[in-house]
């Protein structure tokens, strides 16, 4: 049976046209002429009005967005680009299924990540000065809602789900025009963040994906740069199909001298079927190349929710039973039908099992760091260039579904998404770029709920009541060597336009040989409360025993994005499984112990 990658099923071929089809246009689906291999340069700034030092403030953003350069997205009938993305963004409307669309609340920075993959087919293939090769003809005439399904398995699937990568025919051709037209198509991208970015405003991230699915699992990474010095060309999966072959070209290509660095960030890790993570069995070489690039994970985007996984044959599931997708190969699957071998390599590259065998690896050779001390971030994974389009009762799905109840239907462990927020001490390129490295960030499910987590491992006792009294603390992302007594946290909370429900503290430690890891509640809400800061210590710490701790804050429950819909249609009897209320909730970026020894 043909498998279908991210969880497509043969029905999307045969969906028959709605009144709320998405409109296409196959002559404004790039740009109208090629673009200069030199993009514009960046706009900067001194320092912005707002700036003041050591004051940090939370800016929310999405790092994980597709525009018509994608193919998978232009499959399904996407004809909006990188300028389009950024400017809705910053609050433009934009028409998406036959209708205008627009963000309530503007985001402050983005990041559009378009698949490296494809940058030179769609260049060839849709400009207007096209090629009429068969292969291209094909592209442009089918791709839509109605049919993007055949489009995606027919070129889509086979250049990037093989044992080996597959070259597109058209680029097996003339090699030559295609690596032109995949730097053109890059430089556009560059030229679209750049005149975006707006210092002090709006930051417009430069950025690609690297779309490696050997065997249909999914290890994809979205590379986001400092500022315009970004590598030469967008490394792609089909040239460089191994991890390795990533970190050794960013190596190359985006170098220190050069005022050039890049983060490297790992997504849908509940898809990747136990692979891409090896830090047990990598060279020094590459676990020094991996922690220095793969300082974040996205916890969340709307392929499902990646924190943690239940043992398997667990009868209670509470802890990690949110927005669940389930594969085997980016195949949908019920938990009943892994394999005890399988559903634990899958449980292996959850977020929560990588933070665990990155202290286990670190407990190893703790001289060459931990190489998967990652940062937790969230974001969408939007294929209609819509970043931040996150609201359960206004998400209307992605480019195959064209807003259709019964299209959407078909893929409802589907969400809405997440967002990112960073606490930076202004908006710009450099600040912003500074929070995500030094891992000062967290994410969410989509609502805004402000987040501070901190620790003291020494001095005076942390206490709410004193203003101010996490100055000198670590802050989420950091981490400590040494402490004189039991770590103290304080994780101070605001809600956004939901009522807060509950605050836990997850732990993460390796003891006596073994993964240790659990769920403390240390806060509920007794009333209605839109603000929290609790104080909680470790009683349980061992100094011999390195460790993480993040905050995880819910808020009450909300009708989900599938309720809302079938509730609207008068159609809930025939979608039962759309009857759900969630908790939306924050992740903290984790503190870390790492002990030094003797």
């Amino acid at each position: 049976m043909q498998k279908f990658f991210f969880g497509l099923i043969a029905s999307s071929l045969m969906l028959m046209v709605s009144g709320c089809q998405q409109e296409t246009d196959p002559e404004s689906a790039t740009v109208s002429e090629p673009i200069p291999l030199e993009a514009q340069a960046e706009r900067t700034v001194e320092r912005c009005p707002s700036f003041v030092e050591g004051k940090r403030n939370v800016y929310w953003g999405d790092l994980h967005v597709h525009t018509s350069l994608s193919l998978d997205a232009y499959a399904f009938g996407t004809i909006a680009g990188p300028e389009d993305a950024f400017a809705y963004a910053k609050g433009e409307p934009i028409d998406l299924f036959r209708k205008s669309h627009q963000l309530e609340r503007p985001l402050d920075f983005t990041a559009v990540t378009d698949h490296a993959e494809w940058l030179d087919l769609l260049y060839i293939c849709t400009d207007p000065g096209r090629a009429e090769d068969p292969y291209c003809t094909n592209l442009r005439q089918e791709k839509s809602p109605l049919v993007g399904g055949a489009i995606f398995s027919a070129y889509v699937v086979p250049t990037i789900t093989q044992e080996k990568p597959m070259v597109t025919p058209i680029c097996k051709k003339d090699p030559e025009r295609c690596e032109d037209a995949a730097m053109n198509q890059w430089a556009r991208s560059q030229r679209a963040a750049n005149e975006a970015n707006d210092p002090c405003n709006f930051t417009a991230l430069i950025g690609y994906e690297w779309s490696a699915t050997p065997s249909y699992s999914h290890t994809h990474r979205n590379l986001v740069f400092k500022n315009s010095n970004v590598t030469r060309q967008a490394i792609d999966y089909i040239r460089y199909p191994a991890v390795s072959d990533l970190w050794e070209q960013l190596n190359l290509q985006c170098r220190e001298d050069d005022n050039c660095d890049v983060i490297a960030i790992p997504h849908n890790t509940n898809m990747g079927d136990g692979v891409s993570f090896d830090v047990e069995t990598e060279n020094e070489a590459e676990l020094l190349l991996r922690a220095k690039y793969e300082r974040l994970v996205e916890i969340h985007q709307d392929k499902g929710n990646s924190e943690c996984l239940a043992p398997y044959g667990s009868t209670d599931d509470s802890d990690c039973n949110f927005e669940l997708y389930l594969t085997d190969h980016s195949r949908p699957q019920p938990a009943d039908a892994f394999s005890e071998e399988a559903w634990n390599a899958s449980r292996s590259t959850y977020v929560r099992s990588l933070l665990l065998r990155g202290l286990a690896a670190y407990d190893k050779n703790p001289e060459i760091g931990n190489p998967l001390q990652l940062g937790i971030i969230g974001s969408t994974d939007t294929h209609t260039a819509t970043p931040g389009r996150v609201t359960e009762a206004g998400w209307q799905g992605e480019a195959f579904s064209q807003g259709n109840i019964n299209y959407m239907m078909q893929r409802v462990q589907f969400n809405a998404g997440g967002l990112v927020a960073v606490w930076a001490e202004e908006n710009t390129r450099e600040a912003i770029f500074a929070a995500l490295k030094r891992r000062e960030v967290y994410g969410t499910s989509g609502p805004r709920i402000e987040l501070k987590f901190s620790a003291r491992t020494e001095g005076d006792v942390l206490d709410c009541s004193v203003p101010d009294s996490t100055d000198g603390s670590i802050r989420m992302g950091g981490e400590f060597a040494y402490a004189s007594q039991a770590p103290r946290f304080q994780i101070e909370v605001k809600a956004d336009r939901m009522p807060l429900s509950e605050i836990e503290i997850v732990k993460g430690a390796y003891v006596n040989g073994d993964v240790e890891e659990s769920v403390e509640s240390i806060w509920k809400a007794s009333e209605e409360s839109y603000s929290a800061c609790v104080n909680w210590t470790d009683d349980a710490f061992d100094t011999g025993a390195p460790a993480f701790w993040y905050a995880r804050v819910k808020e009450t429950p909300v009708k989900r994005w599938s309720k809302v819909l079938c509730e609207e249609a008068g159609r809930c009897d025939d979608f039962p499984e759309a009857v759900k209320d969630i908790e939306e909730r924050a992740w903290a970026s984790p503190i870390w112990y790492l002990p030094k020894g003797e």
